[in-house]
């Protein structure tokens, strides 16, 4: 049983800016304008994207992050974490070993993206989901 005093923090929702925000990976350009129509159609933003703490990197939510850009909106939804964060754990998709997290930071800094599905981030507790309104990120 954890103590109060060693619990980790729930996960925080903050808005950030969409031109704050680095992708660090590519992405499957028919899967993110499959998803823009599912996200305009139902005219709410329901997952945040994770985003790393200090270079506004995105962990996960390329995909989300063109929607948003397609769909013209202003900032969206994020969780914001470091790759120190114990409840994070950076995995290879191809294989699951783990993934060397400077190579992360340097596709995301220098704009030199990683391939498509490079990574996988997994969180434990998983995000929570949100329901904000489109018009709302706008």
């Amino acid at each position: 049983m954890t103590s109060a005093s060693t619990a980790l923090p729930e996960y925080n929702i903050v808005m950030i800016q969409l031109d704050e925000l680095r992708p660090t990976e590519e992405i499957n350009l028919d899967r993110a304008m499959s998803l823009s129509k599912v996200i305009s159609r139902g005219s709410v933003w329901t997952r945040p994207l994770l985003v790393e703490l200090k270079h506004s990197l995105v962990m996960d939510g390329h995909h989300r992050l063109h929607c948003a850009r397609h769909l013209s909106l202003r900032k969206v939804p994020c969780i914001q974490l470091s790759y120190e964060d114990p409840r994070l754990s950076v995995t290879s998709w191809e294989d699951e070993a783990s993934f060397d997290t400077k190579k992360i930071y340097e596709a995301g800094l220098s704009g030199k993206l990683l391939g498509f599905k490079s990574t996988r981030h997994r969180l434990e507790p998983q995000i929570p989901a949100c329901v904000i309104a489109l018009d709302a990120l706008m």
